[in-house]
């Protein structure tokens, strides 16, 4: 999955970041007369990278009065946290720079983060036309930092070929859990190591975050509103895990997976799992290896299919306001729906816009990208994220810990459940960490 565990490198960023406490620097002196020159740190490599560079290109030639530099900023965006907290101890950091929404409450902590709150009430934003979940990722208290730079949301992808053999019928959108686990029972062959489905025990992120759609189906929560309570094992929180745990102890429909999660695709992919939650960043490779396989959006509970998505961020820092307001100008301008349906085209990604799918060549990317159709009208169902906490990374990761327990048959799920908050609320009541 994309949002894979967060690396040790990255907490030790959050941490400095949090940390971090310097004024605001002058950074590059800025000519008396012409643009204002501002700089953008991507991260993207390959196609992404050149549809970026592109579009910044375009930007260049217009009459805006503002000068964008792109660079990959030496690091890909798993690296990007890491390179922006050495940068800020010092002038030598970016206008913009592509950051994981899940970072951003450990970002706005910093001075020299940004503060377009005002900014984005102008009728040109448009802000009410992102999506909810994404307009949550960027603000932080009250503060938005940045512009949504990248969504995504989890569905699930089966395969045809087990579902036929086993006398399945392929899943419908108004689908339920039950029908998920008969499908999965019944698409099991644990002696040919053919499993209904996969659900990793990595103790990371990716372990966790296919859970909380079911804790929110069933109307729990993760956190109470001030994030000072873990709230996770109420009865929604039992029943989620409780129906996970009963797929892999007692009808042993669950492959566990303890390697990275491309392991659990590649079985998929080879006819050995029948269906995988994922989302749009594994199509391209189901179409490279050629796999019959449909997509459908996760089964739902009392008919709300609620799901978890991940948006990504440009976050803006200040250097003087004349480059703040060049930067949250450039970025009006590349989050516009036109721009954004050809960056959508050249790298598969979702729409951030609501207004992207009236445009005349939206039907040219559907075509282009088979299942992503599902996977863009899901965006519909992704209306919460995660809590916007510095403490959400140790949170989840006791969370991980009690999904393995679980699934495991190690624990029974109220008293994995209860551990999990007990180590949580010791994690959320040290101040500051």
């Amino acid at each position: 999955m994309r949002r894979g565990a967060t690396r040790p490198a990255v907490l030790a960023a959050l941490t400095a970041l949090s940390l971090a406490v310097a004024g605001c620097g002058g950074g590059d002196e800025q000519p008396a007369n012409g643009p204002v020159e501002i700089t953008l740190w991507h991260g993207q490599p390959g196609v992404a990278a050149k549809s970026l560079e592109k579009l910044v290109a375009e930007y260049n030639k217009g009459n805006h009065g503002v000068k964008v530099r792109a660079e990959s900023g030496g690091v890909t965006p798993d690296g990007m946290l890491p390179k922006i907290t050495a940068a800020l101890t010092s002038d030598a950091y970016p206008d913009i720079a592509y950051l994981y929404g899940s970072w951003a409450p450990n970002v706005a902590r910093n001075p020299k983060t940004a503060d377009l709150t005002e900014f984005v009430k102008s009728p040109a934003v448009g802000w009410q036309d992102f999506w909810a979940s994404e307009r949550e990722a960027v603000t932080i208290d009250g503060k938005v930092i940045g512009f949504p730079a990248v969504v995504d949301n989890m569905v699930v992808l089966y395969n045809k070929k087990m579902f036929a053999k086993a006398g399945v019928k392929e899943p419908t959108p108004d689908w339920t859990w039950e029908d998920f686990r008969t499908a999965a029972k019944k698409t099991t062959d644990v002696k040919k190591g053919a499993f209904g489905t996969t659900w990793p025990i990595t103790g990371g992120e990716e372990a966790v975050w296919g859970l909380w759609p079911l804790v929110w189906q069933n109307g729990g929560d993760i956190l109470s509103p001030d994030h000072k309570k873990a709230v996770f094992n109420s009865a929604a929180g039992q029943k989620a895990l409780g129906l996970l745990r009963d797929m892999a102890v007692v009808d042993k429909s669950i492959y566990l997976d303890s390697t990275p999660a491309e392991k659990s695709q590649k079985l998929f992919e080879s006819d050995r799992i029948g269906m995988f939650l994922s989302g749009p960043w594994v199509l391209p490779d189901l179409q490279a290896a050629k796999l019959d396989y449909g997509v459908v959006r996760l089964p739902g509970t009392a008919g709300n299919h609620e799901t978890v998505s991940g948006p990504d961020n440009w976050v803006v820092f200040k250097h003087d306001e004349r480059r703040v307001k060049a930067a949250a100008d450039f970025l009006t301008w590349l989050t516009s729906a036109e721009r954004q349906l050809v960056w959508m085209t050249d790298t598969g990604s979702l729409p951030i816009r609501e207004s992207i799918g009236k445009l005349p060549g939206y039907k040219d990317y559907l075509a282009k990208y088979p299942g992503i159709e599902v996977i863009s009208e899901n965006l519909a169902n992704a209306k919460r994220v995660r809590p916007p906490t510095t403490k959400y990374p140790r949170v989840s990761s006791f969370v991980a810990e009690a999904v393995a327990q679980a699934l495991l048959g190690r624990s029974d799920v109220k008293t994995a459940l209860d551990e999990a908050v007990r180590k949580s609320e010791a994690a959320l009541a040290v101040p500051g960490s």
